[in-house]
């Protein structure tokens, strides 16, 4: 359950500032949950008020949050190879995110949009693995170190 409402909350701070920071850059001041140039922002300007819109963004935010904050769990299985279960990860994510980022309006429904965000979603996600893998072997070199200070007193 904790994990579930820390997804959520993650979800919808990181939602509402990008959406803030978006709507600063390209809205002339006026606060855009969703881009109403996207197909999905499209829909929802011409059948939903304001509210509804904003409703409809922290749902996803939400559900974008909660989808990384149990991805993680895939990790635990330790009877597959990192390779293998990071592949698996990549997979889930992107077949999870590229719906939600659809419905959250972050991109038109075309080839060039599509193909971009798939992109960027690799670059990131490849970053992001960069970032753990060193982290991990640091905590790794450090839990040798103290082992190796441990045979030697």
């Amino acid at each position: 359950m904790k994990r579930l409402i820390i997804g959520c909350m993650t979800g919808i701070s990181i939602g509402v500032i990008f959406s803030i920071i978006f709507s600063l850059v390209f809205a002339n001041t006026k606060y855009q949950p969703v881009s109403p140039n996207s197909t999905m922002g499209q829909i929802y300007s011409n059948n939903l008020s304001e509210i509804q819109i904003m409703i409809v963004a922290v749902v996803i935010w939400s559900l974008i949050g909660i989808m990384f904050s149990f991805g993680s769990l895939i990790f635990t299985h330790l009877k597959f190879s990192i390779i293998k279960l990071t592949l698996m990860h990549f997979s889930l994510m992107l077949i999870i995110m590229f719906p939600l980022a659809i419905l959250a309006g972050w991109f038109p429904l075309n080839l060039s949009s599509v193909s971009t965000f798939i992109i960027i979603f690799i670059i990131i996600y490849f970053i992001i693995w960069l970032i753990i893998k060193k982290s991990n072997q640091q905590d790794i070199y450090e839990i040798n170190s103290l082992i190796s200070k441990k045979k030697t007193s």
